[in-house]
């Protein structure tokens, strides 16, 4: 997956409050790593990767935790929430909005 294709899916799963981390963690892609997916799971942000690194698995866990306080729609200060049956992270203005829908 490259960084065009991980931001076109986090937009349209969750908003483009997220793809400045995605952004991020393209930049810190350490030479020999690919990245194979990016997702919401859980009102956070993932990222899996091959093959595995210790250091980079490191940071992609602390990208997964500062995206829980990252509203996924606008990229402004957010908290987990459950909404309709599903775990989302929002800022209070976007914490109502119904949660996007892989068509």
């Amino acid at each position: 997956m490259d960084r065009a294709e991980a931001k076109q899916w986090i937009e349209r799963t969750c908003g483009a409050g997220w793809r400045p981390l995605v952004d991020e963690v393209f930049d810190k892609v350490p030479p020999g790593i690919v990245i194979d997916e990016v997702f919401q799971k859980w009102a956070r942000l993932l990222v899996r990767c091959t093959p595995y690194n210790e250091v980079f698995e490191s940071y992609l866990h602390d990208i997964e935790w500062l995206s829980a306080e990252i509203c996924e729609i606008c990229g402004k200060p957010g908290e987990e929430k459950m909404h309709d049956g599903w775990m989302i992270t929002r800022c209070p203005r976007h914490a109502l909005l119904p949660r996007n829908r892989v068509g």
